[in-house]
């Protein structure tokens, strides 16, 4: 095992509206020294993060907040500026009242337009959504629309344990599914990534990472021969 085997599926995310330039300016420096795979920024921070992170991380945004209200057109303005501005990865927030209202349609629809503009701008989207929002109707119905309209990945910024298994059966072989894991320790994670989860969420990559560390070098100590000894 090799330390990127993890740390090459974590993208690091900057976009609490309480950061200051100055702490994204560290988170960048941080993504960098961790060696994630992606920093996943606001809007507005777009164009300092592109010098910041330079080429060593790929570089993200998403479109509107959560619960993704607004109107595709919106949405479509959103997704060419952060193309514009340097953006590689999209996460575009699933439109949840619509969801909650059963305008699956809607969705859909909206969701193969945002892709059109990311494959015409040469990034990647992932539909993000709140998923421990939805019963398991909703869930798997989310999980299928994806499939339908081409999304490589599933965002799960939110989402109740027995959601998972699910979503991977729903999802596999064509959309991979993406989680947030703050707070879980690197065995939960690990079991998470052994069950097909294919990226993984964080806010602070510290805990995660570094616990990855030790457990590499623990690994590495079993695996030395003993040392002879001469009597």
């Amino acid at each position: 095992m090799h330390y990127s085997d993890l740390a090459g599926l974590v993208d690091y995310h900057l976009s609490s509206p309480l950061m200051t330039e100055e702490q994204v300016h560290e988170g960048c420096v941080t993504a960098a020294a961790y060696g994630v795979r992606a920093v996943i920024v606001r809007p507005c921070d777009l164009d300092l993060a592109k010098e910041w992170t330079g080429t060593q991380v790929r570089l993200g945004s998403r479109t509107s907040a959560a619960p993704g209200d607004a109107t595709t057109a919106v949405k479509q303005f959103e997704v060419r500026d952060m193309l514009r501005r340097g953006a590689v990865d999209v996460e575009a927030k699933i439109n949840l009242p619509k969801m909650m209202s059963r305008q699956f349609q809607y969705v859909e629809i909206e969701l193969m337009q945002l892709l059109k503009t990311c494959e015409e701008g040469l990034a990647k989207l992932v539909a993000s959504c709140d998923v421990s929002m939805l019963d398991e109707e909703r869930t798997l119905i989310l999980c299928k629309m994806a499939k339908r309209g081409g999304v490589a990945m599933l965002s799960a910024s939110e989402y109740r344990a027995e959601q998972v298994d699910k979503m991977l059966a729903k999802l596999a072989p064509h959309v991979e599914l993406k989680l947030m894991v703050d707070g879980k320790t690197l065995s939960e994670v690990l079991a998470l990534k052994q069950a097909g989860v294919a990226r993984f969420g964080v806010r602070h990559p510290g805990p995660l990472l570094d616990s990855w560390k030790l457990h590499l070098e623990e690994l590495r100590r079993q695996q030395e021969p003993p040392v002879a000894v001469v009597s």
